[in-house]
């Protein structure tokens, strides 16, 4: 299984901490996020990744070059322009050779990726998102599911909401027919792409015991530098 990475993002709310250093780079324990999240799909058994970049590719591929000292080959597929993440993973078509894991580059959560595809494979759906429960999700989106796992709705983040949900760790396993279905130019797979398959009951929501770390914010790059390193 080939994996996918979203590692175009601008990081504007890491700005006034690391300046124009592209988001996926951030270091954690000193070391560039993106060679943490290599670590984690090479230790998973992922021998290929598509680096799906835009802002600061040049400075990505420079750090983390063809991934031989990672022990994961890396394929750098590069937007011209921002394309949003449904976007960039069709520009990455072209690379598409089976049923791919879909990964966030600011994202890395504590679950096995192949278990996901199983899940995704035994309900004969065309995606299935990995899902991780978290105490307070006034912040995050939450992910709402039927009883037999089926992803019915993605509800934006909500002040008022109280108490536990199931939120989306920025992990998804895809059969290759879902780039059929993207759009060419810009599109957002979190706003268009997700919405558009739980209302074709297309997605599984698959959930996870343990957590997920993310350093989209500098509240949470804290905490991703404060356990990851301890």
């Amino acid at each position: 299984m080939r994996a996918f990475v979203l590692a175009g993002g601008l990081g504007t709310r890491l700005q006034p901490r690391f300046g124009e250093l592209p988001k996926p780079l951030a270091p954690i324990g000193g070391r560039p996020f993106l060679k943490h999240q290599l670590d984690w799909l090479r230790d998973r058994g992922i021998r290929e990744a598509v680096l799906c970049v835009g802002h600061g590719a040049e400075q990505v591929r420079s750090t983390l070059g063809d991934g031989r000292t990672h022990g994961v080959r890396l394929i750098y597929s590069i937007e011209p322009e921002p394309l949003g993440t449904g976007g960039a993973l069709k520009l990455a078509e072209s690379h598409v050779d089976g049923p791919a894991l879909v990964v966030n580059g600011d994202t890395l959560p504590d679950c096995d990726p192949w278990q996901l595809e199983g899940a995704r494979w035994a309900s004969a759906k065309l995606g299935a998102v990995g899902l991780f429960r978290v105490g307070d999700a006034r912040e995050r989106g939450r992910v709402e599911i039927s009883p037999a796992g089926e992803v019915t709705a993605f509800v934006e983040k909500d002040p008022e909401h109280r108490g536990a949900a199931w939120v989306n760790g920025g992990i998804y396993a895809f059969h290759s027919a879902l780039w059929r279905r993207l759009p060419a130019g810009a599109s957002s797979l979190e706003r268009d792409i997700l919405p558009a398959l739980a209302h074709e009951h297309a997605l599984l929501g698959h959930t996870f015991a343990g957590t997920f770390y993310d350093i989209g914010t500098p509240e949470d790059w804290e905490r991703a530098e404060r356990e990851l390193t301890r």
